[in-house]
């Protein structure tokens, strides 16, 4: 087993938070590697109307999951390359989410997408959802966005997930 981590994921209707056991170096690694994840200690909160429901275990597909909250190490430095920060917007599902989605300087991360892994990285991101009919937003430093869900995708000149670093 490896290292137990804080998860936080969205679904379409709800927030996923629990426990999982981190296999890989990376949350973004796991979750691009296996279709499934097993949570422990969880608990889905409704967006729609806030009832929650509790599981000692849930096994979840990745497809189910829209965005996930990276959380736990960042990996081995010596593997990271030389990236340029692009600002996008996104849409997926109920959600909203604007960052920076990290590429090499001469890649175009909006016409390349299709050429990622699964989950994507996007930082400095702001999150906007509707919970119980109220508007959220919230500001978070790196969000995994499950790039098969994605509906829309643009560049931004300034996202604004910069205002939310406060």
């Amino acid at each position: 087993m490896g290292n137990e981590i804080e998860f936080v994921g969205f679904s379409d209707d709800c927030r996923v938070e629990g426990k999982l056991d981190l296999e890989d170096a990376r949350l973004a690694d796991l979750l691009n590697r296996r279709r499934t994840i097993v949570v422990h200690d969880v608990t889905l909160v409704s967006t729609l109307d806030g009832h929650t429901q509790a599981f000692d275990k849930l096994e979840i597909l990745r497809d189910e999951l829209n965005i996930v909250v990276a959380s736990g190490p960042r990996g081995d430095p010596k593997r990271r390359l030389a990236t340029k920060p692009n600002g996008v917007a996104m849409k997926l599902g109920p959600y909203c989410a604007e960052g920076f989605m990290h590429a090499p300087p001469t890649a175009n991360p909006v016409r390349d997408i299709n050429h990622r892994p699964a989950m994507i990285a996007i930082t400095d991101a702001v999150l906007e959802y509707d919970f119980c009919e109220q508007p959220v937003s919230q500001w978070f430093r790196t969000l995994l966005v499950n790039r098969d869900l994605t509906v829309s995708l643009r560049s931004v000149a300034s996202p604004a997930g910069l205002h939310g670093a406060a």
